[in-house]
């Protein structure tokens, strides 16, 4: 069975058929992300929908978005996406504009999804999966099964609290594990010591661009004092909160992926593993994976969503 899958993000929309019993990705288009309100982010949607299944051969889309995404299909608080100023019926608005079937998802528990069935998670019926970009999200898999919770912030780690009355997140709280690890938290505390008067290579690097994952990476290769200082506490703030949320759910594994994980690969996670800092029981309490799917984890998993829906 094909099901088209799209992954919102950002700055790209992503859409791919999928072949739900393999996990086969085949055609693929990709097309940058409009910047003036949901109206014409759903409008690209649908072009890049019609693009990928030009003969409709497929009844069914499921659709990853980077926001709180209730039963109806409503999305809400949708920050990373340019003028997304409020809540707007995704699942309404494509099915008009395609006139078939769509199911709406969170991005993250479709990433979390995909790599539970076809990735680093697949054989273990409970799981965390990590996604380090811009922020931290994550999403839960226990008994085999997608945990959303009352509010669908199950498996949310980035918005847990790792350093009491730390550094204010976006969301408003303090200390939270996300401004420590997520991209823009890292680029927030670069900039901050740059504009005291500590200058470092991740603020040289992006100039007044975005500080990105190939910058951090390249800062820490060159020996940044401060990019080697915010990953240690990016690693510190992960460990923590990894640790103890797989020791209060007894988890089998976590799998670690996004932006930030993929560029700094495997030496990443193991310095997680080996912090002191490693929440609950250490990390003899799951095992520690890179996640496997990449660039498709979240249209596969909202495809597979969609399917099961």
């Amino acid at each position: 069975m094909n099901v088209i899958g799209v992954d919102l993000g950002g700055t790209k929309i992503l859409a791919r058929s999928i072949d739900i019993t393999n996990g086969k990705a085949n055609k693929r288009v990709k097309s940058p992300t409009p910047k003036d309100g949901p109206e014409a982010v759903l409008d690209e949607i649908a072009e890049v929908v019609a693009e990928v299944d030009p003969d409709r051969e497929c009844s069914l889309v499921g659709v990853g978005v980077p926001g709180l995404v209730g039963d109806d299909g409503v999305v809400a608080q949708c920050p990373n996406i340019d003028g997304w100023d409020r809540d707007v019926n995704v699942k309404e608005g494509l099915e008009s504009r395609l006139e078939r079937s769509v199911v709406v998802a969170n991005d993250v528990n479709c990433g979390a999804v995909a790599e539970h069935r076809f990735g680093a998670g697949a054989g273990t019926p409970d799981m965390l999966a990590v996604f380090v970009g811009t922020g931290v999200g994550g999403g839960l898999i226990l008994g085999n099964e997608l945990r959303e919770g009352a509010r669908g912030l199950a498996g949310e780690i980035g918005h847990v609290t790792v350093t009491p009355g730390g550094r204010r997140c976006g969301c408003g709280g303090r200390g939270h594990l996300e401004n420590y690890a997520g991209r823009a938290g890292i680029e927030a505390e670069a900039r901050r010591r740059a504009a005291s008067g500590e200058p470092n290579l991740l603020v040289s690097l992006a100039n007044t661009g975005k500080i990105k994952s190939r910058h951090i990476e390249k800062a820490l290769a060159e020996g940044d004092k401060v990019a080697e200082e915010l990953l240690a506490e990016a690693v510190e703030a992960l460990a923590i909160g990894i640790g103890n949320l797989a020791t209060a759910l007894d988890l089998d594994r976590v799998v670690l992926g996004g932006g930030v994980v993929d560029k700094l690969g495997q030496p990443f996670v193991d310095r997680i593993v080996a912090s002191p800092s490693f929440g609950g029981f250490g990390s003899s309490t799951c095992d520690l994976r890179l996640a496997e799917r990449l660039d498709d984890a979240g249209v596969l998993g909202a495809a597979i969503i969609a399917a099961e829906r």
